[in-house]
């Protein structure tokens, strides 16, 4: 505790205490930020940038099988869906949400060939 003290009166002294204010005020101020708006967080937005790219892979994924198969089953179609939910929710649109609709669009079982 007196090692803070004597540093606190050093700084008061040398004028520094100013530049000291300044510099703890911007750390709160990021660590407030980082705390209450974590998508700024260098990290997160890394992560969600990734994840986002995996969500689009996956529904270009169902995409591409159904339109080899020509239909998209019941279960790939839920997949589709909260894949797209998720995707959506970490800021992807464009590309993911013309493949859902393209996929919403498909017939869901196959083509009865006579």
């Amino acid at each position: 505790m007196d090692m803070w003290v004597e540093i606190l009166i050093g700084m008061c002294g040398s004028g520094a205490i100013g530049g000291a204010l300044t510099a703890l005020t911007q750390h709160l101020i990021r660590e407030w930020n980082r705390r209450h708006h974590p998508e700024n967080d260098p990290d997160i937005k890394a992560r969600n940038v990734l994840s986002r790219h995996a969500g689009l892979r996956i529904l270009k994924d169902l995409h591409h099988d159904a339109i080899q198969r020509g239909y998209i089953s019941l279960d790939e179609l839920d997949e589709a869906h909260e894949v797209y939910a998720a995707y959506h929710q970490l800021g992807g649109n464009g590309a993911g949400t013309r493949i859902i609709h393209d996929l919403e669009r498909m017939n869901n079982y196959p083509t009865i060939q006579k």
